[in-house]
């Protein structure tokens, strides 16, 4: 290390006890504050200041996180996980952003870090440690990898919902959810996804449909729907190239029965028969929140499933590319 780096990193600290910039080196990820990491760690040290810390950092450490309260040095050779528990007085610095982009956005980031089994996971779609999401990931169809954001397995949790239960989202991750279309915003705002939908009859036959390309924007552009092809599988195409102009949803803004968004002369989201939020042309080839058996739901995908009575679960689970 040499002097004059030194001396830049005292200078940059002098008078910063809580200091987010050590130099032009390493600056604070806070973020991450109150948490403590135990990804790949190096060694815990005492140490007087947050420069003597930082001055333990060399080599292969790649990031370090100093607790003023505790006057103890943490350091890693690795990125940060999601390891991560509450201990008050943490903080941590890195020269490399990258370091701290290990944040689960997805369920394919979580795959990428070696979790193979399927179930419920905390991700954070909004890059921060304040909001994490709890999702269910499937990771075993087509490669894994995919965040569920809507799933159905029976009729305990009602699907006629308001806008704000939409934006929100509703039910139990592992059964009946919507995971929000807010949460749905964030996943998809930056990287194009593909879109996996899948219904499963009452004789067991699971159909399912695959596109391309999937994005939502955000609440005020009412969570408009982008969706382009190819669209692969057996269900057949209900949302995009359905051959009625009027049932293609891509373009379409979201609906609830509170917030009319639909191009029909009417309001398709209050009907009853579907009575729930999507986003409607005039109104539907293909929709998965309609009411469950034994009440109406009409067309959850036409014309392969022409009645709700034949559902057995249905299941929209998206993946970045």
């Amino acid at each position: 290390m040499s002097s004059q780096w030194v001396i830049s990193l005292i200078v940059g600290f002098l008078g910063l006890s809580k200091a987010t910039i050590i130099s032009q080196k390493y600056a604070a990820k806070l973020a991450f504050d109150d948490k403590k990491s135990n990804s790949e760690l190096l060694r815990e040290q005492n140490a007087h200041s947050l420069t003597e810390c930082a001055a333990m950092c060399q080599r292969e450490c790649v990031f370090f996180g100093f607790n003023s309260q505790l006057k103890k040095c943490r350091t890693h050779k690795k990125r940060l996980t999601s390891e991560l528990s509450d201990e008050a007085g943490w903080r941590y610095y890195s020269d490399n952003d990258c370091v701290f982009s290990a944040m689960p956005k997805d369920c394919k980031d979580l795959c990428e870090e070696g979790k193979t089994s399927t179930g419920v996971y905390d991700i954070y779609p909004y890059g921060t440690l304040i909001t994490p999401i709890s999702v269910y990931c499937d990771m075993t169809t087509m490669g894994g990898g995919w965040t569920v954001i809507q799933k159905r397995v029976d009729g305990s949790v009602i699907f006629d919902r308001n806008w704000a239960e939409y934006k929100n989202g509703f039910g139990s991750t592992e059964q009946n959810v919507w995971v929000g279309n807010d949460v749905i915003h964030q996943l998809t705002k930056e990287n194009l996804s593909s879109l996996y939908v899948s219904i499963t009859l009452q004789n067991g036959t699971t159909l399912f449909q695959m596109y391309d390309g999937f994005s939502v924007s955000n609440e005020a552009l009412k969570y408009q729907l982008f969706l382009t092809g190819p669209a692969t599988g057996t269900l057949g195409d209900g949302m995009l190239d359905t051959g009625y102009t009027k049932h293609d949803l891509s373009g379409m803004s979201f609906s609830t029965p509170d917030r009319d968004n639909d191009r029909s002369g009417g309001h398709c989201a209050s009907y009853l028969d579907i009575s729930g939020g999507w986003w409607f042309n005039n109104c539907h080839y293909g929709f998965l929140n309609g009411p469950w058996s034994p009440e109406p739901w009409g067309n959850p995908w036409y014309p392969t499933v022409r009645k709700g009575t034949s559902v057995r679960d249905t299941k929209m689970m998206i993946r970045r590319h």
